[in-house]
């Protein structure tokens, strides 16, 4: 198409040089010539970028699987069947990557539970060792691989859409949820003097699926203990808005470098605080995709006079 415009822009200048000759001095073919010039000029532009519009329709179309193209193009046909065959390459190459992820995760997560058996009871028999340092030693092992294992199971559970394929909200008593929570950290809270509180409305109800929700609390509560100091308070709040629930767990801990808030949820990150201490970066991760998979969010921030806040937020109805 390009090669015809300058074709027929060469004829008018061919016309314009001619009648220019004939007409000396008068500026009517000058007037003509510029007249014409853009008027083709014009409806060129107008033809190409239409017809650059209908190729674009039919490539899409041509990527939904259609065949009532646009245009009829003598190069579309193979372009079309390029086209289908790279997209059909990349959705089987999509599936089967995302068939391996959720394989692996499974895999790991068998694996954990298998050794639960076997490193519960060893960790059993050491308790029942008279007190040596071998004894002490089979423990503190027995509590590193323990530690592992927990890591491995949050790991598999981030990869491979297994949050998203299996949460299931229904309307649930948040009372109970922050009582399944709480269970797992009591001990761990008991062996630093932690006072655990609790602030929750009678009746309160929230759309969450419980197991799950349970898991992405228990994160913030575990993680609330590990970095609070000895005799300190850590208290779970509850509020209602009127379309979430508010959820909050606040520590008395040392608090959150600024700079580092925004990067806390991302995979196997370790702020400057958390150096030196047990974790993988993984438990943040997980509960905000937990709870994100369950239509909500979460959000940190330091509190005046020192300690964090950590909310979640879900729907209430």
């Amino acid at each position: 198409m390009t090669l015809l415009f300058l074709v027929v822009w060469l004829i008018l200048t061919v016309v314009f040089c001619l009648v220019n000759s004939l007409y000396v001095g008068s500026i009517w073919p000058t007037v003509c010539y510029a007249a014409l010039s853009g008027l083709v000029t014009v409806g060129f532009a107008m033809y190409e970028k239409t017809r650059r519009q209908r190729l674009l329709d039919d490539v899409q179309k041509a990527l939904d699987g259609k065949d009532d193209f646009a245009a009829r193009e003598s190069g579309l046909a193979p372009l079309a069947r390029q086209l289908r065959l790279k997209r059909g390459q990349e959705e089987a190459r999509d599936r089967r990557v995302t068939q391996s992820y959720r394989n692996l995760a499974a895999l790991v997560s068998d694996i954990a539970h298998q050794c639960k058996t076997p490193l519960t009871a060893t960790r059993m028999y050491a308790e029942l060792l008279p007190p040596s340092a071998e004894s002490a030693a089979i423990a503190q092992q027995a509590s590193k691989l323990q530690f592992l294992l927990d890591a491995l199971v949050k790991l598999s559970r981030c990869e491979g859409g297994l949050i998203e394929e299996n949460v299931h909200p229904t309307k649930e008593s948040v009372e109970t949820l922050v009582a399944q929570a709480l269970s797992a950290v009591v001990p761990g809270a008991e062996r630093k003097s932690i006072v655990l509180s609790v602030e929750i409305p009678e009746g309160l109800t929230a759309l969450l699926d419980m197991r799950w929700t349970a898991e992405a609390l228990g994160a913030l509560l575990d993680n609330s203990v590990k970095y609070a100091p000895e005799n300190s308070k850590i208290t779970v709040a509850a509020q209602r808005y009127e379309t979430y629930i508010r959820l909050d767990v606040l520590d008395e801990g040392p608090g959150i470098p600024e700079e580092e808030l925004p990067e806390i949820w991302k995979r196997f990150y370790r702020g400057k605080m958390t150096r030196g201490a047990s974790g993988v970066g993984i438990g943040l991760t997980l509960c905000r995709m937990i709870v994100q998979a369950q239509g909500g969010r979460v959000l940190c921030q330091n509190l005046e006079g020192g300690g964090c806040r950590f909310s979640i937020f879900l729907p209430a109805e």
